[in-house]
Formats: structure tokens, sequence, C-alpha cells
């Protein structure tokens, strides 16, 4: 077991919980802001985009989070923003094999970072921060889970071409180990009845499954490793948050679909 590795992870979560509880909207705005920024610079060496198309990307979450934050925009317009932007920047010096090469990686990179965090926004607005609480600690129970159980027991391989170390003890194992952190702050917080508290941790122990292969299937088509070397023992901010992208948006439909 990597030492660094989960002493990174648990002062990291601290941290999150400790800013949860704590902090104004706006210091968490600005969290999500400096995230995004983050993620794509890492996106950027990920995919080699050069630096002004980079910068331009930046300057796009940048605008995206202030008029979802300040003026409430649709999502749909945000992506509206993103396509239409996206081409623009190629438009005025357009060269086939350049726009080939890096049009889709670009415009795939702002809405991937957009998609994953924006729904942490609506939910901090629109609920209770305690199930932010319980969604951070299901996604980091689940990853801590098949980290864990993976290490020690895991033989069987979980989707072999696109992350060789994952077996699907490890995935069984987070799923569980979700399960159980779930069943405790549900228990604690009152939050859903207990058949949808257990459907809704599986659900998201498969999502963040499934946004951690995504991650390492963009990974492994540019034969990178990491996204990053930000965070000890984990890589970048993508390695650390893929779980977290892709199951954030996935929580945030439950939660509408089962209050509303």
């Amino acid at each position: 077991m990597d030492l660094k590795r989960t002493l990174t992870a648990l002062v990291l979560f601290s941290l999150l919980i400790l800013t949860l509880v704590k902090g104004s909207n706006f210091f968490l705005f600005l969290i999500l802001l400096v995230v995004a920024i983050l993620c794509f610079y890492e996106w950027k060496n990920l995919y080699e985009i050069p630096f002004l198309l980079w910068i331009s990307g930046e300057i796009l979450l940048i605008i995206s989070f202030i008029l979802i934050f300040r003026f409430e925009w649709s999502v749909f317009y945000i992506f509206y923003l993103f396509l239409s932007c996206s081409f623009i920047l190629f438009l005025f010096n357009f060269d086939k094999n350049f726009f080939k090469t890096l049009f889709f990686p670009f415009l795939v990179g702002i809405i991937y970072i957009f998609i994953g965090l924006y729904p942490l926004w609506e939910i901090l607005n629109s609920f209770e921060r305690k199930y932010l609480i319980y969604f951070f600690s299901v996604i980091c129970g689940n990853d801590t889970g098949a980290y864990l159980i993976g290490t020690f027991i895991g033989r069987t391989p979980f989707f072999l071409k696109i992350s060789p170390k994952k077996t699907w003890e490890g995935f069984f194992g987070g799923v569980v180990f979700s399960l159980v952190i779930a069943f405790f702050l549900n228990q604690y917080f009152g939050l859903f009845s207990m058949k949808f508290n257990v459907l809704l941790s599986i659900i998201l122990s498969t999502a963040g499954n499934i946004g951690d292969l995504l991650e390492s299937a963009f990974k492994r088509i540019m034969d990178k490793k990491d996204s990053g070397k930000l965070i000890v023992g984990h890589g970048g901010i993508l390695d650390r948050i893929d779980s977290i992208l892709l199951s954030s948006p996935v929580f945030l439909f439950f939660l509408k679909n089962y209050f509303f």
C-alpha cells in the first residue's frame, strides 16, 4: 500500500469537509473556479494544446462559471457558447490538420471539466451542504475501498485494455465501502429512505468507476500515466477527481428527482 497516497487522500478529504462546513458560497465558488483552471491546464498538457488555444479555453471556462454564478445562465446556453467559440478560435487561421487534431480534444476538454464541476455548484445552492458531504464521502469511500481491496486481494482484471491495475475485486470492494459509509451518513443526517440510499450509493459507485475508466482512456490514447504531478501519490487534479466528474451529474439528477 502506498503510504503517501493514503496520507494525501486523508488530508485532502479532511480539508474538503472542513471547507464545506465552514466556507462561504463565494469561497467555494472560487475553489471550483481554481480547480477548473488547473484541470484544463492538465488537459492542455495531456493533449499538447498550444499556448494561445489553452489560454482561450481557460477564459471560456472562467466566463462560463461567472455566467452561471452571477447571471444564472442555463447550461444549454453555456454548451452553445463552448461549441460556437471553440469553432471561432479556429476560423480565422483554419488549417485542416490543425483543426482535425485539436478541435475535438479542445471542445471535449472544456465540456468534460464543466459538466463535472457545475453540478457541485447547483447542489451547493439548491440543497443543504450535508448532501455534498454525503456525496464526497461516498465517492471517496468507493475510491479508497477499490484501492485497498484491489491492492490486497485483486486478481481479476477490470477492463484490462483501459486500466491494467484495476480489478473486479477492487470494484466490488469500492461498492461495499461506499455502502457502509452511505449507511452511517444517512443514519446521521436522515437524508433518504433506506432503499433509495442503497440504490443511490451503488449507482454513484458505478458512475465513479466509469469516470475513473474514462480518465484512464483519455490518458491511454496519449500514452500518459498521469494527468499531472500536483498531488503527491495521486498524480494530477484530474487523476484525483475523475470519479467525481462523472458522478456529480448523476447525484444532481437523483437529488432533483427525489425531492421534486
